[in-house]
């Protein structure tokens, strides 16, 4: 049985409808195993059908009951896939990149996925907050990033994305934390409204403000702007025009474009 087919029947024992509209997987199971019996335009069921639905999944394997909570893979229920509604492999995880740190090293363009607690235990001295995943793993090629790390020895953190690395958990690690913070992220609204709400933020990471004008001028990602500028102004506007913030917003309202992470420059 697949996973539809698990779960059809998973409803019949649990809610026990009298009746549920004709569809395929009720056909399946009318005429492939009995259940159920047409009138009209649905299928009507009796306690013999709901009988007959917890005997074939025992009998294929499967528990008639679903998991409220979802597992790790290597504690779902019998007969089922490990994939069917457990958890992700990277539940709990965080991204990283070590720069400098004693006794961890890693090849360049790789990363760590770790337990929060493990990553806070690292001998790092400043945080840098990744929004993208790409440039994370691309640290090595903005060479300007060094005046921001002065020599430290940097954890990198993966901000988190849907589908993999969860960013409730990248926060967690930010929150437990007490070291200063190094905020990278797009140079966009949303971007630079992100970096304002770091705590122990020390330095927004972005090139130097007269490159990076001539690289948006090249990209000219004028959508990048637009799509966040109207949710992200009233907190833009209330940061001081003379800190880093400020006088990035004041470069992007100038311009009404912005710059994602991945066309940085280098140098």
């Amino acid at each position: 049985m697949n996973q539809q087919q698990v779960a059809f029947l998973r409803r019949l024992i649990e809610t026990e409808p009298p009746f549920r509209p004709y569809s395929a997987t009720a056909e399946y199971f009318l005429n492939a195993e009995g259940v159920g019996k047409v009138q009209g335009r649905r299928v009507v069921y009796t306690q013999r059908d709901f009988a007959a639905a917890r005997h074939l999944l025992f009998s294929r394997g499967f528990e008639p009951s679903r998991q409220v909570e979802p597992v790790p893979r290597s504690r779902v229920q019998p007969g089922e896939s490990e994939k069917w509604g457990s958890l992700r492999v990277s539940e709990g995880l965080v991204a990283v990149v070590p720069l400098g740190l004693k006794g961890v090293q890693i090849p360049t363009g790789s990363m760590l996925c770790m337990d929060v607690r493990q990553a806070l235990a690292l001998p790092y001295e400043v945080l840098v907050f990744c929004e993208n995943l790409e440039p994370m793993l691309r640290l090595h090629d903005y060479q300007w990033l060094a005046g921001f790390l002065n020599g430290r020895p940097a954890l990198v953190l993966f901000r988190g994305a849907p589908g993999y690395f969860r960013t409730d958990m990248a926060n967690e690690l930010l929150v437990q934390d007490s070291r200063p913070v190094l905020a990278f992220f797009d140079f966009d609204p949303k971007g630079l409204s992100m970096a304002a709400s770091v705590p122990r933020r020390e330095a927004l990471c972005l090139p130097p403000l007269d490159g990076l004008e001539v690289a948006v001028k090249g990209q000219r990602r004028k959508d990048l702007y637009l799509r966040s500028v109207e949710a992200s102004r009233p907190h833009l506007e209330a940061q001081p025009s003379e800190g880093d913030v400020g006088l990035a917003w004041g470069l992007m309202k100038r311009l009404e474009m912005g710059l994602d992470q991945e066309h940085f420059a280098h140098h």
